[in-house]
């Protein structure tokens, strides 16, 4: 059941990806499909279904449910969520010029990627570390 409600939890990223990607091309384009009851109620419904699944998930694993918040994964894990939305939110709907739509384009595609890495590094679920500032650092190591 587990395995299921993982796959489930990563679609669901997809998804939301994707409608991200096909509302903001839309917004670019000044396309009236914007306003399309689906591409504006499907977002929601799929950050419900996540959430779900993620409570779910940190339920039932062993190893992570006996300190959630302690270790910093999963704290570091909702301000990527949190961050990555609240990007969303200003490319699509608070930025008013192109510029800084793109801006908040690249600001979810960054709080994207920092959370998949975050969330496919093992080793950082259980280090007593902020994940986040570790993740940076590996990062930059990689890039230079």
């Amino acid at each position: 059941m587990y395995a299921i409600v993982k796959n489930a939890h990563l679609l669901i990223i997809l998804l939301t990806f994707i409608f991200f990607i096909i509302n903001f091309t839309l917004l670019m384009k000044g396309s009236n499909m914007v306003n399309n009851k689906l591409l504006k109620i499907g977002p929601h419904i799929l950050y419900t279904f996540f959430i779900l699944t993620a409570i779910y998930m940190l339920s039932v694993n062993p190893i992570i449910n006996l300190y959630p918040v302690v270790n910093g994964w999963v704290p570091s894990k909702l301000a990527g969520f949190v961050l990555y939305v609240l990007s969303i939110t200003f490319a699509l709907k608070w930025a008013k010029s192109t510029l800084w739509r793109i801006v908040g384009l690249i600001s979810a595609l960054f709080w994207l990627g920092m959370t998949l890495r975050l969330g496919f590094s093992e080793r950082l679920k259980f280090k007593n570390t902020d994940a986040f500032i570790d993740t940076a650092q590996s990062l930059m190591i990689a890039i230079s």
